[in-house]
């Protein structure tokens, strides 16, 4: 396998190919999904850019800037241009596609905690009903029984006991079930 120079004037190549999947995970879960993918393009954009200028001050032809589209694309033709092997392109799409399972990840996990809060609202007026005046702080040790339909857990109330739940989930509705209460 032929080894690849790591300079410092591919600096922005770097960073193109490493830090900008890094960059969609934040923008992905922190923005709504056009403008994080506006500002993704701005800085894939900014990155050619400067890579381009960096590249052209070593006199050395850069690939097009219309490939900042494609960020894979950029990173193979500058790698191919100059003779090195493909390694931005495939450190680009190895980062990619772990900015994608940490995508998953991230939300798989956020909608457990989703149902978990929506649960613990729902103990909180479970109890109520009965007549206790206790509420849940948390739901906590949710363990999926049935893939995305059914959870035990237990529920932390405010005088600090732990009671048993089952959470069902049924399209937007969540049930849950207190077993000693009977609900």
């Amino acid at each position: 396998m032929k080894s690849y120079p790591l300079l410092r004037q591919d600096i922005f190549a770097w960073c193109l190919a490493t830090v900008l999947p890094a960059i969609w995970v934040v923008l992905f879960l922190n923005f709504p999904q056009t403008v994080a993918l506006v500002i993704y393009m701005a800085v894939a954009l900014a990155w050619v850019l400067l890579d381009r200028t960096n590249l052209m001050k070593q006199d050395i032809t850069p690939p097009s800037f219309v490939w900042f589209w494609f960020p894979v694309v950029y990173l193979r033709q500058r790698d191919q241009m100059q003779g090195k092997p493909w390694r931005l392109m495939q450190v680009w799409l190895l980062c990619t596609v772990l900015s994608f399972v940490a995508i998953y990840l991230l939300n798989q996990r956020s909608g457990t905690e989703n149902v978990a809060q929506s649960a613990c609202s729902v103990v909180t007026k479970i109890l109520r009903d009965e007549g206790y005046d206790e509420r849940c702080i948390r739901v906590t040790n949710m363990q999926e029984e049935v893939k995305g339909r059914f959870w035990r857990a237990q529920a932390l109330l405010n005088t600090g006991v732990k009671e048993a739940v089952t959470i069902e989930v049924r399209g937007r509705d969540i049930y849950v079930v207190l077993p000693e209460a009977g609900e």
